[in-house]
């Protein structure tokens, strides 16, 4: 990548997370159950059914909700005006996300803060693919574990130098990643992203230039994977993403 390049993805990174629907917009993460109840920001009441899907009644005729209901199932929303009640699914539980461009998580925002670019931090080393079937657990943010698939270690050296990169596979097949380094927590959020290309020949090139911040990172209410034990370092990335600029 070069620093144009690296540039185009800033600026499409600031628009995408700040767009009037885009991951700041998360105002409310509500966790549903049998029994229907109110959700901040959205008209009625919601309930989990037995059987699945998320139902919303108890509306008011200005809410026009054809039919006086709503159901969502995986997958679904559902818009009042400019307000967005979206299903979100995780391991068997179900919840209400309400999507609002005028939550303070994203009215706030200034910008994204980020290290020089320098592609000295653009490194590729050796990967050690994992046996077939290997899983880990990951923990959430709120303490939540979750099972994912190994895709695999990667040993790089960085210019701070030498670490170990586990990498995991989503349902897509795409390999990513999740670590924090000694700049966590100092001057830079406390873990951060990283999309991983396909190795070639047993090598893989990881650009840290592209480490990006979680969701949680811009709003508290999302559940983010937090970093494996071994990809907690204490040598610092100097590259990527830092932190959210708020006014």
């Amino acid at each position: 990548m070069t620093a144009t390049e690296w540039n185009t993805w800033r600026d499409q990174r600031l628009r995408g997370t700040t767009a009037p629907h885009g991951i700041a917009a998360l105002a409310l993460t509500a966790w549903l159950g049998p029994d229907a109840e109110p959700v901040d920001g959205l008209p009625g009441r919601w309930r989990l059914e037995a059987d699945g899907p998320i139902i919303g009644d108890g509306f008011s005729p200005e809410d026009g909700v054809a039919g006086g209901e709503v159901r969502l199932d995986a997958g679904q929303e559902h818009a009042f005006g400019d307000v967005i009640a979206r299903r979100f699914d995780r391991d068997g539980t179900v919840a209400l996300r309400v999507i609002d461009p005028s939550a303070p998580s994203r009215t706030s925002i200034e910008g994204i803060g980020a290290f020089d670019y320098s592609d000295e931090w653009i490194v590729s080393g050796a990967f050690t693919p994992a046996a077939a079937a290997s899983t880990v657990d990951v923990i959430a943010v709120d303490g939540v574990s979750s099972v994912a698939e190994v895709g695999g270690r990667i040993a790089l050296e960085l210019p701070t130098g030498p670490v170990e990169l586990t990498v995991t596979r989503n349902r897509a097949g795409a390999l990513s990643a999740v670590f924090s380094d000694a700049s966590s927590t100092v001057d830079v959020y406390r873990f951060r992203f990283l999309s991983v290309a396909e190795p070639v020949n047993g090598v893989a090139t990881v650009d840290f230039t592209r480490a990006y911040l979680p969701p949680c990172a811009f709003s508290d209410e999302y559940v983010c994977p937090t970093p494996l034990p071994g990809n907690r370092w204490n040598v610092r990335v100097e590259a990527g993403e830092k932190n959210v600029v708020r006014v």
